[in-house]
């Protein structure tokens, strides 16, 4: 007859989570000083391939984990295999709302670490885990190929071969350019087209600031609600810890101004793991706050974005520059395909033509992007594109420049008249 455990630790002694999973750790039937532990009998009884819970003392009772027998007790030792690392943690608090288990075997019991628990015990602790932690979505994505890419994005397919490969040959991508040139929306559309459908849940968008910290992305202490400072998991940690759940599929970290963060400071201990060469297991930091250990898994990738017209905000350490590539996203408006989906508004056409001669006059920090037209617009939309927001980024684009600044408003004026 098939039986059900929970194994009790104490991070401070053993630290499951430093374990990955199909990882194997052993645990002795014994007390330190050669006793039998409590509820030892237990230990005697487990079979091979019985599944078990692993749940953390200290310092708030949780769930972190799943693993299962691998082998059975021989010379005071029991033999795990760890399973799963949860993402989300089941607390005591969680399970004890539940009043048909609030008297597990383990809450009845102030010493002793491997306790018993029946199928309906199992199963009600389980349906609570996999309702925090699920194993699939239902969601049914739409599929998202490279002719779906090329068709959003313009580019021709050698450009997208290389952007693709560069991302995943050196894992870290920084897309650059000036703005209006769909970086953000070329990223998330590479993502896609890599993953095979638009699987927004292995993609973390986040915004880099500069009063962003490495207690926000990776891990540290906050205040709660009424101002109690408390341990808090980051983001990137999190997602991390997703990636390593699931390891056959590809997950995207995308960095929208990446520029305009200490990328040093808020990646912190973890910098040092984004190189390709550093990620996997076998590569790890003890994080200062958790003491954990953590690595960087080999299945997630990062891109970041990065507007080249700002001057002020500019990725100029080298020891970033070292860990990024760099790929240069341009106004594409010499692309057939643009040009073809532009074709059928000759006002549009005489707008981007206008665009084109100042983009000709201009350094490339200070062009203007292709997106502004990448929409159906009527004329009266593209009037006020042009008033609205083409002109007031002109003027200042070259707001130190007056010449050049009264020409291109002058040139863009005479576009919608």
């Amino acid at each position: 007859m098939q039986k059900y455990w929970w194994l009790t630790v104490n991070p401070r002694i053993f630290r499951f989570k430093d374990f990955d999973n199909g990882d194997l750790f052993a645990y002795s039937s014994k007390n330190e000083d050669g006793t039998d532990r409590k509820i030892h009998n237990n230990f005697l009884e487990a079979k091979k391939g019985e599944l078990v819970f692993v749940y953390e003392s200290v310092p708030v009772g949780r769930i972190i984990g799943i693993c299962q027998i691998e082998k059975e007790w021989k010379d005071d030792i029991l033999c795990f295999k760890k399973i799963e690392t949860l993402t989300e943690y089941v607390k005591r608090t969680d399970i004890e709302q539940n009043r048909d288990i609030v008297n597990i075997e383990p809450f009845r019991y102030q010493d002793g670490i491997f306790f018993n628990l029946t199928e309906d015990e199992f199963k009600a602790v389980y349906n609570i885990v996999r309702e925090m932690n699920p194993k699939h979505t239902y969601m049914v994505y739409p599929e998202y190929k490279k002719e779906d890419f090329l068709k959003d994005c313009f580019f021709d397919s050698a450009e997208y071969d290389e952007l693709r490969e560069l991302v995943l040959e050196r894992k870290n991508v920084v897309l650059q350019g000036p703005p209006g040139t769909g970086k953000t929306y070329v990223a998330k559309r590479l993502a896609f087209s890599i993953l095979g459908k638009k699987d927004t849940g292995k993609i973390l968008n986040v915004q880099f600031h500069p009063k962003y910290s490495v207690d926000e992305f990776i891990e540290g202490f906050r205040p709660d609600d009424i101002g109690i400072y408390k341990y808090r998991e980051g983001c990137f940690k999190h997602f991390c810890n997703q990636a390593r759940n699931d390891k056959e599929n590809k997950y995207f970290l995308l960095i929208d101004e990446i520029n305009r963060g200490d990328v040093i400071k808020i990646f912190g201990d973890t910098f040092m793991l984004l190189e390709p060469d550093k990620r996997g297991k076998e590569n790890y930091v003890e994080l200062p706050a958790s003491k954990e250990r953590f690595y960087i898994p080999s299945n997630l990738y990062i891109m970041g974005t990065m507007n080249i017209a700002d001057k002020e905000q500019t990725m100029s350490d080298y020891a970033v520059r070292r860990r990024f590539s760099f790929y240069n996203v341009n106004p594409i408006f010499g692309n057939p395909q643009f040009i073809k989906f532009c074709e059928k508004s000759p006002l549009k056409m005489k707008i981007i033509d206008t665009v084109k001669e100042i983009n000709g006059m201009v350094s490339g920090n200070k062009q203007i992007g292709h997106c502004y037209f990448c929409e159906d617009q009527s004329d009266k939309e593209l009037i006020r594109t042009v008033k609205y927001e083409l002109i007031p980024l002109a003027e200042e684009y070259f707001k130190d420049e007056e010449p050049v600044r009264d020409l291109v408003v002058k040139k863009l004026r005479g576009s919608i008249q």
